[in-house]
């Protein structure tokens, strides 16, 4: 269960990849990964105002050399720093890249044992706009923003990041 927990968070870590547009300059190798460790303001007394409180949260920007493209399941492989990673993107991504690229990967350091959630998804509702997930707890219906909701099929894995937000006093 833990190395499913494990694969659900790397898939969903890996928020973003951007392509170069010019030309290719440079050695081939990866260059080090910049990291930014998430800061966020004192306590207000009430939740967490919405922003990442967890200083085991960080945000990596790291190079990488696209080894490989699978545009019938969504499955990008890269090589950086040493290690191969892949994970799943969405068609828009996938269609922007070919092995040999280098791209730019955002990869979020998310500690697992803090505010987050497994689940699956169970249902999707386009004309809704809602998503259900199965959670350990039951189920929950969500309303995805964004193009995400496009990309999520019943039976992928999830993992769900809770965050507290101060929306004030009780009325």
């Amino acid at each position: 269960m833990r190395a499913r927990i494990a694969i659900a968070g790397m898939m969903l870590v890996f928020a973003g990849i951007a392509v170069p547009r010019g030309p290719e300059t440079g050695t081939a190798a990866a260059a080090p990964a910049v990291a930014q460790r998430v800061r966020a303001p004192g306590p207000s007394g009430r939740g967490g105002g919405g922003r990442e409180t967890n200083p085991a949260d960080a945000r990596t920007l790291l190079r990488a050399r696209v080894t490989a493209v699978d545009a019938s399941t969504g499955r990008i492989e890269m090589a950086a720093e040493g290690v191969t990673l892949g994970a799943s993107f969405p068609p828009a991504v996938v269609a922007e890249v070919k092995p040999g690229d280098v791209v730019f990967v955002t990869v979020s350091v998310i500690d697992t044992r803090v505010a987050t959630v497994t689940g699956s998804i169970a249902a999707v509702d386009q004309a809704k706009g809602t998503a259900t997930v199965t959670t350990p707890g039951g189920p929950l219906t969500l309303t995805p923003s964004g193009p995400t909701l496009g990309t999520m099929k019943p039976g992928d894995e999830v993992l769900l990041k809770l965050g507290l937000v101060d929306v004030g006093p009780p009325a």
